[in-house]
């Protein structure tokens, strides 16, 4: 329907700020409409700085933005050639142009994912908010409503979608939303990993409270990409007792939600499937053995591997060691939180006349332990340990 609230639309069309896009309105054809993501984030007053503008426009997309590209100097990108879209990036700016589909608006807006989503600006003379599906209704009551289970089917990767909205939106799945997640989570199969992917990272990269806590444990979305038994992760109740996500959780989230193998079969990055793994294994090493019984050189050694994800590992942990770990960690100072070798490699070779070699290695890290666990302060007790480690463990004599 259209939205008669004149005042809410010329509102949106202020927010959108379109003196600031770099094409102009009289760029676009007659009976152009802004779809998706801006217009829904402009209603809830979180649009960005440069928001992502997706375009319906009556006419031939593709040839539409590459003559469009070449006016404005922007680059052209052919997204899909069966569907008539097409992109253009320039400065900063991401803007998609997809030629309708059907007889109207109203048939194209229908396809869509979510409600939300499926609100439109048209850019007339006088712009007018156009919403067919009841979208306004779900972002004043903060529901995810699916258009259709078949529409969804149509792109699984919305399955996917519908959480992460959930996630960035603070809002809640509606219950008939949610079975057409669930009882279609084995349609992800389907979707080109990198997609998945991209969606994870956002999922992961949000703030979740404990309605998202209690939806993800109920659909288990990821449940096919993870078959570690990790601890629970208590974010639940750490997250919302800050008004900001803790440092690292984004981490913590991706540990626990897919494994190893799923991190590189979906296309992770070398460093990051590095981090998880590291991350991983320490919190599976303290889960069996208790933190009160890693040694001295475990302890030492963990805070080598994590060093800046060290926050990750603080999730994992009981109640009673949060605020000291994290009170720790934000300390730069800390010589076990944060180890360094407390003497300088060239001056040690001089001194000891040790060549660049593994055992020159094995005592820097000897002395950055000692330093870590305080049984030498000043740089002269730093040469004595160092003296004594040599005729201990010298090859050279």
């Amino acid at each position: 329907m259209i939205i008669k609230d004149t005042l809410l639309s010329n509102d949106l069309f202020g927010d959108l700020n379109p003196k600031d896009w770099p094409i102009s309105i009289d760029d676009l054809p007659p009976g152009s409409a802004l779809v998706g993501g801006s217009v829904r984030d402009g209603l809830l007053k979180k649009l960005s700085q440069k928001p992502d503008l997706d375009f319906v426009i009556p006419i031939n997309a593709i040839n539409f933005t590459e003559n469009l590209s070449r006016k404005i100097s922007a680059t052209f990108i052919k997204l899909d050639e069966n569907r008539d879209i097409a992109r253009l990036v320039i400065n900063g700016w991401t803007l998609d142009f997809a030629r309708q589909f059907g007889e109207n608006l109203t048939e194209d807006l229908s396809r869509r994912d979510f409600r939300i989503n499926a609100i439109a600006l048209r850019l007339k003379e006088k712009p007018e908010i156009f919403d067919p599906t009841g979208g306004m209704d779900d972002l004043k009551s903060k529901k995810i409503v699916a258009i259709s289970e078949k529409n969804l089917l149509d792109d699984p990767l919305r399955i996917l979608r519908g959480f992460r909205l959930m996630c960035e939106l603070d809002f809640k799945l509606e219950k008939k939303t949610k079975s057409f997640l669930k009882n279609n989570l084995d349609k992800l199969s389907n979707v080109a990993p990198e997609r998945i992917k991209m969606e994870i990272l956002k999922i992961v990269h949000s703030k979740w409270n404990s309605s998202i806590w209690q939806t993800y444990s109920e659909l288990q979305l990821l449940s096919k990409w993870n078959d570690d038994n990790l601890p629970y992760l208590d974010l639940k109740r750490k997250e919302i007792s800050s008004d900001k996500p803790i440092m690292g959780s984004f981490l913590a989230k991706l540990v626990y939600l897919l494994s190893d193998e799923s991190l590189s079969k979906l296309t992770f990055g070398k460093n990051e499937i590095k981090r998880c793994k590291n991350l991983r294994f320490w919190v599976h090493k303290i889960n069996n053995l208790g933190l009160e019984n890693l040694s001295e050189d475990d302890r030492f050694q963990l805070h080598i591997d994590l060093d800046d994800d060290l926050p990750s590992l603080i999730l994992f942990l009981k109640d009673k060691y949060t605020s000291t770990w994290l009170r720790r960690w934000k300390d730069p100072s800390d010589p076990l939180f944060h180890p360094s070798s407390p003497l300088d490699g060239y001056l040690l070779q001089k001194v000891f006349r040790i060549p660049p070699s593994p055992f020159l290695g094995e005592l820097i890290r000897h002395l950055s332990k000692e330093k870590a666990y305080g049984r030498f302060f000043t740089d002269e007790e730093g040469l004595e340990v160092a003296r004594k480690w040599t005729l201990e463990n010298s090859p050279f004599l």
